[in-house]
């Protein structure tokens, strides 16, 4: 179809008029008119139509752009679908740009479209490619149109450039989709299909679309949601259903198919992973259990602490030395008592001799007692003798003993010392050899693995 010379402001210098329907979505509505403003050729108008909003933010921000000469339409809460026909209803524009209060448009897209749509007069709808963002990001390819894709699912955006007299074909949006669940979009296409407007595809990103848990997209795919939605928009347009009903059932069936041979290789995959996933999990049990091993070894290494050990052996050398000095003074002290012995030995014959000389005719009685005392004194002078020598051979016999047990014992700490070292060496290898050993590497596969499985997320439709 072809719009005639009538059509509704013709001559108007406005040629797109961009409709931004808003329900509490103040904070996100700037960035949308800051886009559309982006359009160097000043040939559209801004329409925003607050749906009965009730965030203070958005109330602030819609009042806000008021202020700023914005037109601002205010209506009670009807859904997007009225908010699009109350927007459209007063619009200058031949063309129709719908752009949610959350997504924004690239700054060439008004004219590249309003170019298409004034050279091809039976083109009904300009539409693009889109960029997301938000809690995802990429680039969505759409493909050109085609009826049978169309019929089966929507994949043309509601931001698409379409003619005036489309939207009076098609009646306008349809406001009584049940529970206003969505799909107000593809509802609006299949009628333009209907009335037999053509489609273009331009195939750049003309606009962004933001990603969000809590949109209306995520309503619509509730399975429940969804078998209504379905229900509805195919008894509202079951002509062309009915027409295209073997390519649609066609095209379905190929897609079970494909489905179908993708779960099963996904499924085959799936067992091979958890096939995979039982032996490294036997090997990382062996391998822990040679992990256990090493640590209790590593746990007797750190228990024969050569630090210790050596502090120890030295406390036991300083006790022997304190032992030895004692001993040597002992000694010091017999030596120090046989001294005083022998001087009395020396004093007590000094004695006997000056007796010896006084007594210069002794009798025969004295001479008797003289010799008596001097046998007795020199039996004394002899056992002292004797016990001195005794004592101080048996001293030194304990001293040379002492210091034979005291180079034994320090022999014996050097080889415990050397011991204990070489013990640490073979502990420190043998950790070293585990950090190289295939348990490592086993524990980063685990690791890996398990992270892939953490990786998948699922896509918002």
């Amino acid at each position: 179809m072809s719009e005639s010379a009538a059509d509704y402001n013709a001559i108007s210098k406005i040629a797109v008029s961009v409709i931004i329907p808003c329900y509490n979505q103040g904070e996100f509505v700037l960035e949308a008119i800051a886009s559309v403003e982006s359009c160097q050729d000043s040939v559209y108008e801004i329409l925003i139509v607050n749906d009965g909003s009730t965030s203070p933010v958005t109330q602030k921000v819609l009042a806000y752009l008021q202020q700023k000469e914005y037109q601002v339409i205010d209506q009670s809460n009807q859904g997007l679908a009225a908010a699009r026909n109350t927007g459209i209803t007063k619009a200058r524009g031949r063309y129709i740009l719908p752009l949610d209060a959350d997504n924004k448009i690239k700054p060439d897209y008004i004219t590249e479209a309003v170019a298409i749509l004034d050279e091809h007069p039976e083109v009904g709808v300009v539409y693009g490619n889109a960029e997301l963002f938000g809690e995802k990001t990429g680039i969505v390819e759409v493909p050109d149109f085609d009826i049978n894709r169309l019929v089966a699912g929507n994949y043309i955006d509601a931001c698409a450039v379409f003619r005036r007299t489309v939207w009076q074909d098609c009646g306008g949006y349809d406001s009584h989709i049940p529970r206003k669940l969505g799909y107000e979009d593809w509802d609006f296409w299949l009628g333009a299909a209907e009335k037999g407007w053509q489609f273009h595809h331009i195939s750049d990103v003309m606009y962004e679309y933001r990603l969000r848990a809590n949109s209306m997209v995520s309503a619509c795919n509730i399975p429940e949601n969804r078998q209504e939605l379905f229900r509805y928009i195919c008894s509202k347009h079951i002509g062309l259903y009915a027409t295209n009903f073997a390519n649609i059932f066609a095209q379905k069936e190929c897609e079970r198919l494909a489905e179908q041979e993708k779960n099963e290789e996904i499924a085959a995959t799936l067992n091979k992973t958890e096939v995979k996933l039982a032996v490294l999990r036997s090997q990382l049990e062996e391998a822990e259990t040679e992990l256990q091993v090493l640590r209790a070894r590593v746990q007797e290494t750190e228990a024969l602490d050569p630090r210790a050990k050596i502090a120890q052996l030295e406390e036991e050398i300083q006790e022997l030395q304190g032992e030895l000095r004692r001993s040597q003074g002992e000694n010091q002290s017999l030596e120090s008592q046989i001294l005083d012995l022998q001087q009395q030995l020396a004093q007590s014959r000094a004695d006997f001799e000056v007796q010896c000389q006084e007594a210069v005719r002794p009798s025969q009685l004295q001479q008797q007692e003289l010799e008596q005392t001097r046998t007795q004194v020199q039996a004394q002078l002899d056992a002292l003798t004797h016990q001195s020598q005794q004592q101080t051979a048996q001293l030194q016999a304990e001293w040379e003993a002492q210091l034979h047990e005291r180079d034994r014992i320090h022999h014996q700490l050097q080889s415990q010392i050397l011991q204990t070292q070489a013990t640490l060496e073979q502990a420190q290898q043998e950790i070293a050899a585990m950090h190289s050993s295939k348990f490592w590497k086993l524990r980063t596969r685990w690791f890996k693995l398990k992270q892939a499985f953490r990786m998948t997320n699922p896509v918002k439709g």
